[in-house]
């Protein structure tokens, strides 16, 4: 078998496995996305499977990396965007703990991703997708949270899970209080039932 071959191969099982998985994340999310937001999805997947260090610490800020394609022009400012966009998704999805010990939450980099994805998606035909991830960018990035969650079961430290909604607002935070019986309200006032 060539290296060719080999690497075809694995990126289809790789393609396959995501597929699969993104679907049963819609249903336990609660979530339907578009046929091309899916596959989309899927395929970031597997790329940043691939391309561990793309999203990794050793990476630029985010917001400087959003400067920067933003004062670009043409296809090079599409790609520079879609980069950000691509990044800030699987940073809010599959690894918002990384943000822990820094000084922007998750609602930080959804906003960054939002608006890297609406500066391509503004066009027509196929870079219309692009207005579709920035517009359903939470409901997405929730999915994604859902295939790579390992620590759905029941939360042994509530106070603790609590705090960390508060500072970041990640929906899958939130979820868990409220299936351990906290009342969520946006004015800050929690109750615990």
């Amino acid at each position: 078998m060539t290296q060719e071959h080999r690497s075809l191969e694995i990126q289809g099982s790789l393609t396959a496995f995501f597929y699969e998985e993104i679907h049963e994340a819609q249903g336990r999310a609660g979530t339907e996305l578009s046929e091309e937001i899916e596959a989309y999805v899927v395929h970031l997947l597997a790329d940043f499977v691939r391309r561990t260090g793309v999203a990794g610490r050793r990476s630029p800020p985010l917001a400087l990396q959003f400067m920067h394609a933003s004062g670009q022009t043409g296809s090079a400012r599409a790609f520079a965007l879609r980069r950000v966009g691509d990044r800030a998704l699987f940073i809010s999805g599959a690894v918002p703990r990384s943000l822990d010990r820094t000084p922007v939450n998750v609602r930080y980099v959804r906003s960054i991703g939002e608006s890297a994805y609406r500066g391509i998606g503004e066009q027509r035909g196929p870079l219309a997708v692009f207005g579709e991830l920035a517009e359903s960018f939470e409901d997405v990035s929730q999915v994604i949270g859902e295939v790579v969650d390992v620590d759905g079961e029941a939360p042994r430290d509530l106070l603790g899970l609590y705090e960390r909604y508060r500072r970041h607002g990640d929906p899958r935070d939130a979820a868990r209080l409220v299936t351990a019986g906290v009342l969520l309200d946006a004015e800050g006032s929690d109750l615990l039932q």
